[in-house]
């Protein structure tokens, strides 16, 4: 994509304060919250004004990155007036340790793209943005509708990429240093119940077949990620230290080791047998193909619905790991224990999902509970009919 295509470069906006401001609050990229407020921003203004560089919006929600691979990223930087030593630089960047995979550095490319095509946009002189520029991008990205994972997901790549252009010496500072990250919103995942988990493999394990038995296995007995089961290989199948033990695949081209359980062992032997030990992906198809994320997720809520469990066409493959960690955080695992499962760098993701938890403890039961109590006790006293309601948790 040629981030000088007309329809992707707004003009920029030559305008009185006043006027100026009200583009901004009209275009969304700057929100006001009372029109007494514009005088409090006319000094940032002014100085956008006289340097001749007003907010501009991002292209839709969806629109195609402007670099997809490493060829058109270094094209979009020498665009950008990117000097040889900056491209050299990200070359060593993108080879680095963390983003040695190539699905990683294409993650990376793209996030960073973006943010050549704003700077090349208005005019920036790439190795010394000035800090306001990052926080009008990163409203911008709230402008278009960007979730807030996606927008921090975006800041922490560039941000990264700029702190190893300040090492090599081919950046001043870091604009997105200290950028105060996006609230994440509350998961909405549905999740099981240890209970309904139990109804779920019950169902496979007595009407399924052994293959779909096993997947249910693995997802279950290891709450992995949908992208580790469908790079599962039976090399990555072991033993260690007298555990039976599965690596599964994980971003950056990493391997996380987990336990069988004798369980969740005993529900894959079937489908072992069946299989044999020859190397190579340890799911397929009947036709011998590699399994899609459409067929597990369509897979996962056929189960669901057959073993009678609620909202089963919301469910998805993630509900699976997402109900694990629940399920063993009610139970009093320690959250680290959960987090190697999981293999979470951060503790503080492990801790999201231990919301079923805080809702099971709710307060609005108790509260509940003695205004019934009250409220039946009252009409008890004039003879008239109680109220009736469910049974909340104790």
């Amino acid at each position: 994509m040629s981030v000088q295509e007309p329809d992707l470069l707004p003009a920029v906006v030559q305008a009185p304060v006043a006027a100026g401001l009200e583009a901004l609050a009209v275009s969304g990229v700057i929100v006001l919250d009372a029109p007494e407020d514009v005088s409090d921003d006319e000094a940032d203004l002014r100085w956008l004004l006289e340097h001749g560089v007003l907010p501009i919006s991002l292209p839709p929600k969806g629109t195609a990155p402007p670099a997809a691979t490493a060829h058109e990223l270094a094209a979009l930087l020498l665009t950008a007036g990117a000097a040889r030593e900056v491209l050299a630089a990200t070359a060593g960047w993108l080879s680095s340790e963390r983003r040695s995979s190539p699905a990683t550095q294409a993650g990376y490319i793209k996030e960073v793209s973006w943010w050549l095509w704003w700077v090349q946009a208005r005019g920036l002189h790439l190795p010394a943005v000035p800090f306001l520029e990052a926080d009008l991008f990163a409203a911008a990205m709230r402008a278009i509708g960007l979730a807030p994972a996606s927008r921090n997901r975006r800041r922490a790549a560039i941000s990264s990429w700029y702190r190893y252009l300040v090492r090599a010496g081919q950046a001043t500072h870091n604009p997105f240093d200290g950028m105060e990250t996006a609230h994440k919103q509350p998961s909405t995942t549905r999740y099981l119940t240890q209970h309904q988990l139990e109804q779920l493999l019950d169902h496979t394990a007595t009407h399924e077949s052994p293959r779909v038995q096993a997947i249910m296995a693995v997802l279950v007995g290891t709450a992995c990620r949908i992208g580790s089961l469908l790079d599962l290989r039976y090399e990555h199948l072991s033993h260690d230290a007298g555990h039976r033990t599965v690596d599964l695949p994980v971003k950056g081209g990493w391997l996380h080791r987990v336990v069988i359980d004798p369980f969740t062992e005993q529900l894959m032997q079937p489908y072992l047998d069946e299989r044999g030990t020859a190397p190579g992906a340890l799911f397929v198809t009947s036709t011998g193909k590699p399994l899609q994320r459409s067929y597990v997720f369509a897979l996962v809520r056929r189960l669901a619905a057959a073993a009678q469990i609620p909202h089963a066409d919301q469910l998805s493959v993630h509900s699976l790991r997402h109900s694990v960690a629940t399920a063993l955080l009610e139970n009093d695992e320690p959250m680290d224990v959960v987090q190697a499962l999981l293999g979470h760098a951060d503790p503080r993701t492990t801790q999201t999902y231990a919301h079923a938890n805080a809702l099971n403890r709710s307060p609005a039961y108790r509260w509940g509970r003695r205004l019934q109590a009250g409220l039946t006790h009252r009409q008890a006293a004039s003879g008239r009919r109680s109220v009736q309601g469910p049974v909340a948790p104790s």
